[in-house]
């Protein structure tokens, strides 16, 4: 694998107009700064691919509702000069076409064709004066800003999410939710408006890939998905996670979300996030799978690590039962004495009562592979290797695939 050195990506001086037009966007922020959200080209003459990442103007056509000028801009011909005249920023337009990028020095460029509603006269202007809305849901809506610079030698095509309240927009660089404290290479591939928590307002919901390493390019774009708040003026993050990621070694993992209420108030408090691992080594190809809990703390979600399945359960009381169902009448499929020892892999969405005992039924089996559900008052639970699991426990059951030549592949 070829290692590239990283270079610091400077800062990129870019000034924004803000005349305060009545009924029109009064400020244009940058999150988490200019320089993050506005990466500056570095120019090393190292030639590596990079795939585009996130939405473009190309592949998000049919889905563009308009185009949202977020910066005064000046008209321009077919030619891309100076026609005379600008069109304000705020101004809602239909985008018609773009051009291919082009060079402008360490920079790259490239212009929309647009018209304004009620018009049929159609103008040129800059790309990045225009971001592409395709969500709104009231005075909210969503999409994205197209940007292409030179990073780590090579060429990164991606794009800046756009959020706007009606009279304020945010220009995100989204790799923020990922790496807080550097920039890479970032796009959103969705923008949706909807109260994904059933808490009576409305968030953006966000999915986004991300470049990992600017050193090592086997490794595929880090996908993920966010939940956005608007509060006080600035959108922050109610909840995120990775759903999916690989790298050329052949480990990778994909992940899928589920929200519900434990307790039947009607406010989705949990998340439940699925994590299909796959990892290879010289013994075989090991899958694993863990289910991970989020639960909402009046802010936020927060992980609650003490819920992440699969464990070790060892049984506390002096019997009890696995049951077929998560029912205290479910038919009985063994009954398991004081120290019997389970793995759990996952557990019911609600809290119930066994023998006044408050708790989850889980999802566990034997050494020897009976399948059944338990309540979690009858064990205790510690953690465990999910893929410990799967080699030592279930070889040569579903979820183990020994290797013949010691290269395994998935």
């Amino acid at each position: 694998m070829k290692r590239l050195p990283v270079f610091f990506l400077a800062l990129l001086v870019l000034s924004c107009r803000r005349p305060a037009l009545p009924g029109q966007i009064t400020t244009v922020d940058l999150v988490p700064s200019r320089q993050r959200a506005l990466a500056q080209s570095d120019s090393e003459p190292v030639v590596t691919s990079w795939l585009p990442l996130g939405m473009s103007f190309a592949s998000a056509r049919a889905s563009v509702l308009y185009g949202l000028l977020i910066s005064d801009s000046p008209v321009l011909d077919s030619t891309h000069k100076p026609a005379g005249g600008t069109l304000r920023r705020g101004l809602r337009v239909a985008v018609t076409d773009a051009t291919p990028w082009e060079t402008a020095g360490r920079d790259y460029r490239r212009w929309y064709r647009v018209r304004e509603q009620g018009s049929s006269k159609e103008v040129w202007v800059e790309s990045a004066d225009v971001a592409l809305i395709t969500a709104e849901s009231g005075s909210l809506s969503g999409g994205f800003l197209e940007r292409k610079i030179a990073v780590a030698g090579g060429e990164s095509e991606y794009n800046v999410l756009v959020l706007c309240d009606g009279s304020a927009i945010s220009l995100i660089d989204s790799s923020a939710f990922v790496f807080p404290d550097a920039f890479h290479p970032s796009g959103v591939t969705q923008v949706s408006l909807e109260d994904v928590n059933s808490d009576g307002t409305t968030k953006a919901v966000v999915q986004g890939q991300t470049i990992v390493s600017l050193q090592f390019l086997g490794a595929s774009p880090l996908a993920w998905e966010a939940w956005l708040k608007e509060k006080d003026g600035s959108w922050g993050s109610l909840f995120r996670f990775n759903s999916s990621y690989g790298t050329d070694q052949g480990n990778s993992y994909a992940a899928t979300r589920r929200v519900f209420s434990s307790t039947g108030a009607g406010l989705l408090d949990t998340v439940k996030v699925t994590t299909d691992l796959l990892e290879t080594t010289a013994q075989g190809v090991f899958h694993a799978t863990i289910e991970t809990f989020f639960l909402w703390n009046g802010s936020l979600y927060k992980e609650d690590p003490d819920e992440q399945l699969p464990k070790e359960a060892s049984v506390i009381v002096a019997s009890t039962e696995l049951k077929a169902r998560a029912q205290p009448d479910g038919e009985t499929v063994e009954t398991l004495r004081k120290g019997s020892v389970l793995f759990v892999f996952d557990r019911a969405d609600t809290a119930e009562d066994l023998a006044g005992q408050r708790g989850f039924w889980l999802h566990a089996k034997t050494h020897e592979g009976k399948d059944g559900w338990v309540h979690s008052s009858a064990v205790k639970l510690t953690k465990i290797d999910p893929l410990q699991i799967n080699n030592e426990v279930f070889q040569g059951k579903p979820g183990f695939t020994p290797s013949t030549d010691q290269t395994a592949s998935p």
